[in-house]
């Protein structure tokens, strides 16, 4: 994966971190600071998965992967603040990524057996 996708994925979660601590304490500027964040490192991670488009890796599964981490740490942040909302919408995103991810993985293999077939289809028959 792509270190601009990574380092994306990881200012998305400090963000939405930021975000979501301003919003319960009412500081203003910090959950603004957070969505500002959080939107720079999507342009970011963006920027990585079409470098990733590149080499043949499943959109699908980056984006999964992603939103199950995402998902993981808003739900740790629900638990630590307290905040019921934020733990289900940290669940919610996890399972979205789950299953998100599990349709990448079903495309790819569907990929990698017609392209297989279509080698087995190029070869001479054998004598």
């Amino acid at each position: 994966m792509d270190q601009d996708r990574i380092d994306g994925i990881g200012h998305q979660i400090k963000g939405a971190a930021k975000a979501a601590a301003g919003r319960i304490i009412g500081d203003a500027k910090l959950a603004s600071d957070g969505a500002a964040e959080q939107a720079s490192g999507k342009a970011q991670a963006d920027a990585g998965t079409l470098r990733d488009a590149a080499t043949g890796i499943d959109q699908d599964r980056i984006q999964g992967i992603g939103h199950q981490l995402r998902g993981v740490l808003k739900q740790a942040f629900g638990k630590i603040t307290g905040d019921a909302a934020i733990q289900a919408d940290g669940a919610a995103e996890q399972a979205s990524g789950k299953a998100q991810n599990a349709a990448g993985s079903a495309r790819a293999e569907a990929r990698d057996a017609l392209e297989a077939k279509a080698g087995r289809d190029d070869k001479p028959p054998t004598p």
